[in-house]
């Protein structure tokens, strides 16, 4: 989340040359990431996430909570009006959407780009695998990829959820929902989808292929200098590991 911060803040630098980075990571325990806005006394249950060992951040972006384990993130950030219509956020998302369809195509995985849909009624709305919204990808009537986006006037970040396992009973629990049996019905992963064999290594190769292949691009691997691991280190400190921030929405 630090360094996701970090790299929107050097995009949104109007100095800033057009640049795009494309970022594929996993967590390394359970963790529920809170959209930009959501009030956390009303979405998690924290009783049930410190008998679970599951972690609590608030991400930059938006949308609802996300309960990250076993699946693989991914994040998008530019200013860079040549790949992406910066003014257009929907634009955005299917630029992006079309993307990870190409990668998902190359593993014969055959998905669809969900058109816009109003909330979910109830409770399960506190859950991004329970709606549908801008171009968000699917497979059969099933949610695969969860996405949300923080814009500022010059760039964005997109971050994404693709399960590799998705625990509909761990996420329920973790929101201090009773039933999972709605939550499982409207989400699916690449497990389901693709079957055991498939490596989330190979997943991931994948994605970055479809990347390559829907801007018409060669992505190249980059890392920042120790002065800039130094900033992203010290924002880990001042805001991602700050109970406030993570309990608190952003205009509390």
């Amino acid at each position: 989340m630090a360094l996701d911060d970090f790299l929107l803040s050097r995009a949104s630098d109007r100095c800033s040359a057009p640049t795009t980075f494309l970022r594929l990571y996993q967590w390394d325990r359970p963790t529920l990431s809170l959209g930009i806005s959501q009030k956390a006394e009303r979405v998690v249950d924290f009783d049930f996430c410190r008998e679970h060992g599951i972690g609590l951040v608030r991400r930059l972006t938006g949308g609802k909570a996300v309960l990250h384990h076993r699946e693989l993130t991914y994040a998008v950030i530019s200013n860079d009006p040549f790949f992406f219509p910066t003014k257009d956020i929907c634009g955005t998302y299917r630029r992006i959407a079309t993307a990870l369809q190409a990668g998902f195509c190359s593993l014969g995985l055959s998905v669809i780009l969900g058109a816009s849909q109003p909330t979910v009624r109830h409770n399960l709305s506190r859950a991004c695998f329970t709606t549908l919204n801008h171009h968000e990808i699917t497979v059969g009537d099933r949610k695969l990829v969860g996405s949300a986006q923080r814009r500022t006037q010059t760039s964005f970040l997109q971050h994404g959820s693709i399960p590799y396992v998705f625990d509909s009973k761990l996420l329920a629990g973790a929101l201090g929902l009773k039933d999972c049996v709605e939550i499982t019905s409207r989400a699916t992963d690449l497990r389901r989808c693709l079957g055991e064999e498939t490596e989330i290594r190979d997943v991931a190769n994948a994605l970055i292929s479809g990347f390559e292949m829907s801007f018409n691009v060669q992505l190249a691997a980059t890392t920042l200098s120790d002065v800039e691991w130094q900033v992203v280190k010290q924002i880990r400190v001042d805001k991602y590991e700050d109970l406030n921030w993570n309990v608190l929405p952003k205009l509390a």
